[in-house]
């Protein structure tokens, strides 16, 4: 079995998330570089305490939680919803002869999800693409990011990381890089189906692996609003961007010829909004949607001859 040192493993993902971002390149680099130079005009503290990878990572989402960069790691637990009992899964896997080196999450922890209204930022500059001026896009989002922000605070930020440091057992997270590579599997997947009403979109997404294994736990693809002869027409995917977007998104997206919105999960508030406004909605699953993201990670990660086990909602499939 091959290794790679965590940091490696960190940068690889974040190269991905990158590459798969649907901003592009030039836009993630300003970023970026905006990144720096906000970074470089902090003082004292607030210096001293300030996140550093956010110079060179645009996710806040996708973090090292626990471990140094030049752990050797040779196998991996992955799961999408990852809590102490998974951390002490990967402890007794290990026990038993399943050697376990890391734990990767799909959702978020600690500053991973403190600062997931950073990530959210991606959204407006997606209905920009679809012709939504980019001043309404971001004040239609303005009041969803500070509710997400505030909506954190009450978390437990590091009570999976304490867990992975006790039992001294690197721990990472991945999430907008995940999703943003599942966004454009599918977008480049239902651009050449070109799936004509809402049931043969439902069929052609149950063509796909981990759909399929929702499926037969009856989680899989459906139709929330909408019938099944409704045509597609003009869609709109969303897999990426850290969480829901504020119901004000739906008139915008409407008003810019969206017509069917795919999407891994619909609160009822949106969905309500969805329905005055005439925009069909088809749900593909959550942890299903998720998995796409981390295989197609995993897929990388097995190339290097990093092992996995799949725990957590994770279905890992391989298309290599």
């Amino acid at each position: 079995m091959e290794h790679m040192k965590l940091g490696e493993i960190y940068r690889k993902i974040v190269k991905m998330g990158i590459d798969a971002d649907p901003r592009g390149h030039e836009k993630v680099n300003q970023i970026l570089e905006k990144s720096k130079k906000s970074y470089e005009k902090l003082e004292g503290k607030k210096k001293e305490f300030a996140d550093t990878d956010v110079t060179w990572n645009p996710y806040t989402d996708c973090r090292v939680l626990y471990g140094n960069d030049d752990r050797d790691i040779g196998s991996l637990l992955c799961g999408i919803d990852i809590g102490t009992g998974e951390i002490l899964l990967a402890d007794r896997l290990t026990q038993k002869g399943e050697q376990v080196d890391m734990v990767l999450a799909h959702h978020p922890h600690g500053i991973g999800i403190s600062n997931l209204d950073y990530v959210m930022k991606l959204q407006p500059e997606q209905w920009a693409a679809l012709g939504v001026p980019i001043a309404q896009a971001e004040s239609a989002m303005a009041a969803r990011l500070k509710e997400v922000h505030f909506n954190t605070k009450a978390n437990n930020h590091t009570q999976v990381t304490d867990a992975a440091k006790l039992l001294d057992i690197p721990f990472m997270c991945s999430h907008t890089p995940a999703d943003s590579l599942g966004y454009q599997f599918l977008t480049k997947y239902l651009n050449e189906k070109n799936p004509a009403t809402l049931d043969d979109l439902v069929e052609v997404l149950l063509d796909i692996p981990e759909y399929q294994a929702a499926e037969r736990v009856g989680a899989g693809p459906e139709i929330l609003v909408g019938s099944g002869g409704g045509s597609v027409g003009e869609k709109f995917i969303f897999f990426t961007g850290g969480t829901s977007p504020g119901t004000k998104s739906i008139k915008k997206l409407a008003r810019a010829g969206v017509s069917t919105i795919i999407t891994m999960h619909m609160g009822e508030n949106l969905k309500k909004e969805c329905e005055e406004e005439g925009l069909y909605v088809v749900i593909a699953g959550h942890d299903s949607s998720d998995s796409i993201g981390m295989n197609l990670i995993l897929d990388e990660l097995q190339k290097e001859g990093l092992k996995s086990y799949a725990c957590s909602g994770f279905t890992r499939y391989s298309r290599i």
